[in-house]
């Protein structure tokens, strides 16, 4: 008698989801479409999508997911017609056109089918904005607000002026125990960026903290903040600030952790005195190096550079920092300079950051996937 041949459908539902997660994201998409019974499978079992992408430019809305570095990127453009409609472009399938919708509502829908589900987490939400952002924020916050599921992300990216509403409104509406990173660049150098006003409880709670453009800020609230990475530039920035930074971080000694405070008016934050613990190894004309080091211990050494419009400091040698590092020629060794940070440097001496190729997000953010983890600034 022939046996009857094992359906899918046939496993146990522990064995289909192990077979699910061995699946790229394309063929979980099929799978889910195939059958009830294979949707609630695919939507039962964890995925990882390190890297999402939203782009908003010309009125057309851009959504791209990166899965795994060894596959394409899963990109859908999400345009307005001839027709008043919605015409989706992609790599992978023919044009759709969808008539009487609108492209943003189009590109969010889609969002919250591919990523506002309860097994799916986000390493690096990216957001762009080249256009009013006044409806997307809109769309996006309605859809993500509403939801019973909380929008799991673990760092968010945001791009240009016209973004900053809209990576707020999405720090409100995720889970807010699993966002831990944050960095803002506005394009525009001289935007002066609100770090604090919005969302505070979050912000102080993060752990990495990169801010690209002018920052409104004070002592107050920087000192506030619990990031063991942090980067910030300001015109208002001042010696004391500095000083209580070098103390907290000093005590706390945390390796890995770092600072670059940066005075964009070059207000001379030089210290009259050199900090407590701290000794002289190095200088040139344009700044000054100091070390702390407890000598037959365990504890990571403490690296300091001082210039004229920015402090700089960086506790162990794991090199995850990154702070607009410039290659300085006139650069003088000492003789004990082996052991000091390679401060001057290109980016190519430092793993990653956000800046640089996204085919590394497939090492993001988690044990299982941390793109910060020990190697990393903007690991």
């Amino acid at each position: 008698m022939t046996k009857k041949p094992i359906e899918l459908s046939d496993l146990p539902p522990e064995m289909m989801r192990l077979l699910v997660e061995k699946c790229d994201f394309l063929t979980r998409r099929r799978l889910r479409a195939s059958s009830s019974l294979m949707y609630q499978v695919v939507n039962s079992t964890k995925l990882y999508i390190p890297l999402v992408k939203m782009t908003l430019w010309n009125g057309e809305v851009v959504v791209e997911l990166r899965v795994d570095s060894n596959q394409d990127d899963y990109i859908l453009h999400f345009e307005k017609n001839e027709t008043g409609g919605t015409r989706i472009l992609s790599d992978f399938r023919e044009d759709v056109l969808i008539e009487n919708s609108d492209p943003v509502d189009e590109a969010v829908d889609w969002f919250r089918q591919m990523c506002l589900q309860k097994n799916v987490t986000i390493g690096l939400f990216y957001l762009e904005t080249y256009a009013d952002s006044k409806k997307l924020t809109e769309k996006l916050g309605g859809v993500l607000g509403k939801s019973e599921i909380r929008l799991k992300i673990k760092s968010i990216h945001c791009v240009g002026a016209k973004s900053i509403d809209l990576m707020w409104k999405v720090m409100d509406c995720c889970d807010k125990s699993l966002l831990k990173k944050m960095k803002v660049n506005t394009a525009i150098e001289d935007n002066i960026f609100e770090l604090f006003g919005k969302q505070d409880e979050i912000v102080k709670n993060l752990e990495k903290i990169e801010i690209e453009c002018l920052c409104n800020v004070s002592d107050e609230d920087v000192l506030s903040l619990n990031a063991s990475v942090i980067s910030l530039k300001s015109e208002n920035f001042t010696v004391d600030l500095v000083n209580k930074l070098i103390e907290k971080f000093t005590n706390r000694r945390e390796d890995g952790s770092a600072f670059c405070i940066k005075n964009s008016q070059k207000r001379n934050l030089n210290l009259e005195m050199i900090p407590p613990g701290f000794k002289e190894t190095n200088s040139t004309n344009e700044y000054k190096e100091y070390r702390n080091q407890h000598i037959h211990t365990n504890h990571p050494t403490v690296y300091l550079r001082v210039s004229d419009d920015r402090v700089r400091l960086q506790i162990g040698d794991t090199k995850i920092a990154n702070f607009w590092i410039e290659y300085e020629s006139d650069s003088e060794t000492s003789d004990d300079s082996d052991s000091t940070p390679d401060w001057d440097m290109g980016y190519d001496a430092y793993e990653d950051d956000f800046d640089q190729n996204y085919d590394d997000y497939e090492n993001a953010f988690d044990q299982d996937y941390d793109y910060f983890d020990d190697d990393f600034f903007w690991d």
